[in-house]
């Protein structure tokens, strides 16, 4: 403890042995007052007069109380002196004490000092040592690191040079596989080219851009001269001299269809070319999709370049290749124009011959497998013409039995319709005059007339209903048959949907079409044909009838030519049913 703390002890128990005595006195005090109190009450209660014998024996009861009271002061005052000796001795054992602590306690800092100093001493050269080993370890493991380092990088260096040789060896393989793949390609495409060329009978020049591609669509070429002008489908020659000679598949004609743009050798004028594509029109025929690929092939005065993409329907123009052109007269002299077309021309007609004897070979092996896959066709559509043959027959017969026996008529315009329960299906033909006939309408304006009306009620489970003109008199137009589920009748449980055939006399031409119908179904749009006017028909019908005879006569060679050109038939696409023609069966019915 410190000094301080020593004299605020002593101060606080001097304190506290100062109350202790004053209170000691007082309470003696108290005593005194007491007795004196008492001796007063007993003399005026009346008892003997003892009272000086009293009064000295209080007086000197009082001298001894006095005496004792000051003995009692005494010995306070005694123990107080002593309390303040002791006190003061305390405090100087205290402050000794306090001394002695504050030197053993320099001694303990000092000690503990140099211990201190000791230690960070010896722990400072410990860690020098330590310092002086890791640095040494440091050192060997960077210089092993450095050296690993080294070896490592020597073998990555090598790795690198010899994955570098293989790439560059790969990237050469490569690029000669791809440059020999790209030049077996153009050298493909030029003979493809020139095929197509020569079956359209174009130019070439020294100056030329062909376009081709591999289905029906409809792709333009567009050439941008020097001057401006653009060369295309709308502008076939320009003012330049460049033409376009070859403009293919306006109409779908050919699946390997050409374009070509020349200009006469070395007649081209100098300056930049800018060579465009455009994807003009989808045509539907034998489904050709886009996007179409396309090969552009441009002789820029004797540099042949390849170019390809693809465009769909709709895209806008795309631009292809651009190329500079020098003056004519840079491009070569007038000696060696002369014997490059002459070498051109010698180059050209042998290649020619050679291209007409492998065409030659091709044309021939192509019949041989043309006329093989026609006798199986022919094979198989004779079993399918049978099939369909026979299922007409069975039809017609069928249908002419019904007609015979509601008493139905027949014309060479007809529309009947049979089915096979006792549902009650209507026959509703529209006129060209836009007149209906139905079960409501039997009789139309033109002439026509529904002469059988089936199952109004559950009558027959074969029905039959007829549409019917007199003979040659049905007018010209476009005829629409539909079929109406007018009401399903419960009788013998019959059952949707409801199965049904329709043939149509067209002046002549059977056709004849399959479906079904459930109640409840809208009206149902079967087919559309039209007819030539009455008069029309009679003529052919005169002119066939006098070639058959002149034919049975022998008077007709069949030298007559037609004033139409042929033209090229193909089956429409729709999911009708297809047309058969059997005209021996419409004779037999005709003849009812």
């Amino acid at each position: 403890m410190d000094l301080g703390s020593w004299l605020m002890v002593g101060f606080l128990g001097g304190a506290f042995l100062f109350g202790i005595w004053f209170m000691l006195v007082r309470e003696d005090d108290r005593s005194s007052r007491t007795m004196t109190i008492h001796r007063q009450d007993l003399t005026r209660r009346g008892s003997p007069d003892f009272s000086a014998a009293h009064n000295e024996f209080d007086r000197k009861l009082a001298e001894v109380e006095r005496h004792l009271a000051s003995k009692r002061r005494d010995e306070r005052a005694i123990l107080l002196a002593e309390e303040e000796v002791r006190k003061k001795l305390a405090e100087e054992a205290a402050a000794k004490l306090m001394e002695e602590e504050k030197a053993r306690l320099a001694e303990l800092e000092a000690e503990e000092a140099r211990k201190k100093a000791e230690y960070e001493a010896a722990r400072e050269a410990e860690l020098e040592e330590a310092r002086k080993l890791a640095a040494e370890r440091e050192a060997e493991r960077i210089a092993e690191e450095e050296r690993l380092a080294a070896e490592r990088e020597l073998e990555r260096q090598q790795d690198l040079q010899e994955a570098e040789e293989e790439r560059q060896a790969e990237i050469a393989a490569q690029e000669e596989s791809e440059a020999l793949e790209a030049q077996m390609a153009s050298e493909q495409a030029e003979r493809e080219l020139e095929k197509r060329l020569d079956r359209e009978g174009a130019k070439t020049s020294e100056v030329q851009v062909s376009l081709m591609w591999d289905n029906y669509n409809d792709l333009d070429l567009h050439v941008l001269c020097p001057s401006g002008e653009r060369i295309h489908g709308g502008n076939k020659v320009s003012e330049c001299g460049g033409e376009l000679d070859v403009d293919a598949n306006v109409r779908p004609e050919t699946k390997k269809p050409v374009e070509n743009i020349v200009w006469p050798d070395f007649k081209a004028p100098p300056g930049e070319y800018k060579v465009y594509v455009h994807h003009y029109k989808k045509h539907k025929k034998r489904r050709s999709k886009d996007p179409t690929k396309f090969r552009v092939v441009v002789n820029a005065g004797g540099d042949v370049k390849h170019y390809e993409g693809e465009l769909s329907s709709g895209d806008p123009i795309m631009l292809v290749s651009e190329f500079n052109l020098e003056a004519p007269e840079e491009r070569g002299t007038d000696e060696e124009i002369e014997v490059a077309l002459i070498a051109q021309e010698t180059e050209r007609i042998a290649e020619e011959e050679r291209i007409a004897i492998e065409l030659e070979e091709q044309r021939q092996i192509e019949l041989a497998e043309a006329e093989e896959q026609r006798l199986a066709e022919i094979v198989e559509n004779e079993a399918a013409e049978l099939e369909s043959i026979k299922a007409t027959e069975e039809a017609m017969k069928e249908l002419r039995s019904r007609l015979e026996r509601e008493g139905a008529k027949s014309s060479d315009v007809q529309i009947s319709l049979m089915w096979n329960n006792y549902n009650d299906l209507d026959l509703h033909v529209v006129c060209p005059s836009g007149e209906r006939i139905h079960g409501g309408n039997r009789e139309s304006a033109c002439g026509g007339e529904l002469d059988v009306d089936a199952n109004v009620r559950p009558e027959t489970k074969k029905p039959v209903e007829n549409v019917v003109w007199p003979e040659g008199k049905a007018p010209g137009g476009t005829y629409k048959a539909y079929v109406h589920h007018y009401k399903k009748h419960k009788k013998r449980r019959s059952r949707d949907p409801t199965s049904f055939k329709v043939v149509c006399n067209a002046g002549g031409e059977i056709l004849e079409y399959e479906g079904e119908i459930t109640s409840g179904d809208p009206i149902m749009l079967i087919c559309e044909f039209s007819i030539d006017d009455p008069e029309t028909r009679a003529a052919n019908a005169k002119e066939a009838k006098d070639k058959l005879a002149a034919l049975d006569s022998g008077e007709w060679d069949g030298s007559e030519e037609s004033d139409e050109e042929p033209v090229e038939e193909t089956m429409p696409e729709t999911d009708d049913e297809p047309v058969v023609e059997a005209p021996d069966i419409l004779g037999d019915l005709l003849d009812d």
